[in-house]
């Protein structure tokens, strides 16, 4: 039996830390962790203030915030780049946001402030993280739409058909065994493409 890959984001401020980001994605993959996001940390382009990498898939900043949060949603635990203390304003809202989703957040480094500090765990190593969080992989969301769009698609169409078929039975077919079919596929269509309407 495979172990299952544990996934990983990485947060940080890009302005003052790209180089440590940079060398925790490559410390984390070669352990075996999957960095969901930035999986490519080099920087590709520019707008305003907000730095795109070369894993980001568009240039609208809300897609690349989105998808980086949805990854964290999908990952095992939050790895903080703050090797002085730092944490700017959008890692600061992504440490935020772990915790709301029930994410571990990990770092070498302790942040400056008070009140960052009391939700990240200091470990020594990345591998001291990887370990701790080896267990709750299992229990996190899988990656949805934004953080693989195509395969999510083709997930949510097959999941589609399969009700459409259940669907079109008689009514005499379709009892209360279809209709928990029914209502578990919805829900997983739900997920991938994170929408709480369906």
């Amino acid at each position: 039996m495979t172990t299952p890959m544990i996934l990983a984001t990485v947060s940080g401020s890009f302005h003052r830390h790209m180089p440590a980001i940079a060398e925790a994605v490559a410390q984390l993959t070669d352990l075996g962790v999957h960095v969901l996001s930035p999986a490519d940390p080099r920087i590709v382009a520019a707008h305003h203030d907000f730095f795109f990498v070369a894993s980001d898939k568009t240039r609208s900043v809300r897609l690349v915030q989105d998808r980086h949060l949805e990854s964290i949603t999908a990952s095992a635990f939050l790895w903080l780049v703050t090797p002085d203390g730092y944490v700017g304003q959008s890692a600061s809202m992504e440490v935020g946001y772990a915790v709301a989703r029930g994410v571990a957040v990990y770092s070498t480094t302790l942040p400056s402030d008070l009140t960052l500090r009391q939700y990240v765990r200091q470990v020594p190593h990345v591998r001291a993280a990887i370990m701790d969080s080896a267990t709750i992989q299992e229990h996190r969301a899988l990656p949805g739409f934004l953080v693989d769009p195509l395969a999510s698609i083709g997930e949510a169409h097959d999941v589609l058909e399969r009700m459409r078929s259940l669907l079109l039975n008689p009514a005499s077919k379709i009892d209360d065994a279809a209709a928990t079919a029914v209502n578990r596929d919805r829900s997983r269509v739900r997920e991938l493409l994170g929408d709480q309407t369906l």
